[in-house]
């Protein structure tokens, strides 16, 4: 019972205000002249929650890369040009050319956590091959409530881990860690969600879902 008080009392201590994050997802480096490219990025307020309608959308140059209210950049001309959003206080941008060809960085996946219920996990992630192996990698903003009995696992939707892999038990509740997967276990883009997961109550903390 001491332990499932734990979660309980996680809920209550933990449930407020907490830093507003803002980040560019998509992965992508260069865009052809003349094509566009659908770019994301997720906002999350000082209650933890997603409001992607409060981002604005802009461009250093838009003689090179146009982009309209919902973050779709056209390469207009050759040259190179930062894609920049902006939310409450929150900005961030990347650096991208327009150029001969469209060239997506396919070989790693990206994403930023999200709590559930009143449970904090918060922070970016990212996987990628390596040799035999999948990478999972969180980042040093990576932060999730304690809990007893968290377990890292790869799914195929938001609601839970029915049918997905155990990765295993959680490093530590805050910064930077890495997970190896077999590839006997998993490809690159077999599973599109990453769960924070109390195993022994089957209660999930937290998720986020692969952006590309």
């Amino acid at each position: 019972m001491g332990a499932l008080s734990s979660c309980i009392g996680t809920d209550i201590v933990e449930d407020g205000i907490v830093d507003e994050r803002l980040a560019i997802l998509t992965a992508v480096d260069t865009i052809r002249v003349g094509d566009a490219v659908q770019f994301r990025a997720v906002f999350f307020d000082n209650m933890g929650d997603m409001a992607s309608d409060e981002i604005a959308w802009s461009s250093s140059d838009n003689s090179v890369l146009s982009v309209d209210g919902m973050g779709l950049v056209m390469a207009e001309m050759e040259g190179t040009a930062y894609i920049r959003v902006m939310a409450s206080s929150r900005k961030d941008s990347v650096k991208v050319v327009a150029g001969e060809e469209t060239s997506e960085l396919t070989s790693e996946r990206v994403g930023m956590f999200q709590g559930k219920s009143s449970y904090t996990v918060e922070g970016s992630f990212g996987m990628s091959e390596v040799g035999e192996n999948l990478e999972l990698v969180f980042g040093s903003d990576f932060r999730a409530s304690n809990g007893p009995g968290l377990y890292v696992y790869l799914s195929d939707n938001a609601d839970g881990v029915s049918g997905g892999i155990e990765v295993g038990e959680l490093q530590a509740n805050s910064g930077a860690q890495t997970y190896l997967i077999s590839k006997e276990r998993a490809e690159l883009f077999e599973y599109d969600f990453v769960h924070i997961y109390c195993r022994p109550f089957g209660v999930p903390f937290g998720y986020g879902e692969f952006d590309n």
